[in-house]
């Protein structure tokens, strides 16, 4: 029998949860992508496309034809310096070898890009010191032992040989000036506002508006979201393949009209409700003894109630969803918008029907829902809620004592 007396693991947080931290470095990946496609829009730069995750994490195109691919590696601080004998560094050498043995004479050029310092030290473990001593060496035999070494390693690795690895690895470079985690949006906001004429004419809010909607959308560039609108007559073409590899393609690469059209569309969307991000509650919060106390108070029946509990639980499981996909802060400002949202909603169909006697929780009940189809009907900015969430967060407000169901409260005199 599960132990009462604690909280389950359905109820709790992982603290150690991995996919927190990879949920969190695919998206840094996807602001850096972000940042790199403003280059597109300054005619100072010579970069005409950029594409997300396509053999690379992100693959800058020149207006000469040239590409250069970049590995995005973030780190939280308290862990080692990044050494170049680390696998994740060594991994990302070999990725570029076979990419370069590949496409011979496409690539001028490699980074490794990271947020987290680099090792700094007379050796060749100090990543920028091997590169620079490859780059400055005519051949593979001329480099010092400890460096050949670290090369054999990689072309091990990598499945080719060392005069191809030593070729490529002569013009990688390694940069650890990354923004941290936490800073990125706004990098990326300054990135925009330095490239993006319309800029000029947005206030701060629509400014991160834009920024956010350009990076998700190379969060779906970069996962293969646009698969889902391929047309279905694409297996009677002539040549279905060919199309089908074209669409793919297509949907990674990040254009100039691309970018204004979805920089346009995040500065003309509806503004979230903002509050002070201390006081954002999360979702899970309140009691489920408080929740059934106020309903029966309200005149739900039984079945009503079980209903509300598991509507309660799908609310606030997507807003755990949002944190997840958005990173916490965005996720808890998008589940806060909505909980004002449904709050509001709440109150005034108190309101409306208090007058009709007690209880009248399912008279308000109705009214609610009734509102929330005139939200929907207006456009307003509900994300990926249904009503059902709608409704869900009414009663995830009702276990937090922020609604109720009736005039009386019995559950006070307890």
């Amino acid at each position: 029998m599960p132990n009462d007396s604690q909280p389950g693991p359905d109820k709790c947080l992982d603290s150690s949860d991995p996919g927190d931290d990879t949920a969190s470095r695919f998206r840094y990946q996807w602001y850096w992508a972000a940042i790199v496609s403003c280059m597109i829009l300054d005619d100072t730069e010579d970069v005409i496309e950029v594409y997300c995750e396509h053999h690379e994490d992100v693959m800058v195109k020149h207006r000469d034809g040239s590409l250069s691919g970049h590995q995005v590696k973030t780190r939280s601080d308290g862990q080692e310096l990044w050494k170049s004998n680390d696998e994740a560094f060594q991994a990302s050498c070999a990725r570029f070898a076979k990419l370069d043995d590949e496409y011979p004479g496409h690539f001028r050029g490699f980074r490794f890009l990271t947020n987290y310092p680099l090792y700094i030290k007379d050796n060749s473990r100090d990543i920028r010191r091997l590169l620079q001593a490859i780059s400055g060496t005519v051949t593979v035999g001329d480099l010092p032992i400890s460096t050949a070494k670290i090369l054999r390693q990689i072309a091990l690795r990598a499945g080719v040989d060392e005069s191809s690895v030593f070729s490529t690895l002569s013009k990688t470079k390694a940069f650890d000036d990354l923004p941290k985690r936490q800073d990125v949006l706004l990098r990326l906001v300054n990135t925009i506002t330095g490239s993006w004429p319309e800029a000029n004419s947005c206030s701060h809010d629509a400014m991160l508006r834009a920024a956010i909607c350009l990076v998700e959308d190379c969060g779906r560039a970069s996962s293969l979201d646009h698969e889902q609108f391929l047309p279905g007559y694409i297996l009677a073409k002539d040549e279905p393949e060919d199309a089908e590899v074209a669409a793919r393609i297509n949907g990674k690469r990040m254009t100039a009209t691309r970018i204004c059209e979805v920089l346009e569309t995040g500065r003309n969307s509806t503004a979230t409700l903002d509050g002070n991000p201390a006081d954002y509650v999360h979702p899970g919060t309140g009691s489920t003894e408080l929740l059934n106390k106020k309903l029966d108070a309200g005149g739900f029946f039984l079945v009503s109630m079980n209903s509300a509990e598991d509507l309660r639980d799908k609310a606030d499981y997507l807003g755990l969803k949002w944190t997840k996909q958005h990173g916490s802060q965005r996720g808890l400002q998008q589940y806060d918008h909505i909980r004002t949202l449904v709050l509001s909603d709440a109150a005034r169909a108190f309101e409306a029907a208090k007058a009709e006697g007690d209880p009248f929780g399912e008279k308000m009940l109705e009214a609610l829902r009734s509102k929330f189809q005139e939200r929907r009907a207006a456009g307003d900015q509900l994300f990926d809620c249904t009503d059902e969430h709608l409704e869900g967060l009414a009663y995830s407000l009702t276990s937090q004592c922020k609604v109720q169901w009736s005039i009386r409260m019995p559950w006070e005199d307890q």
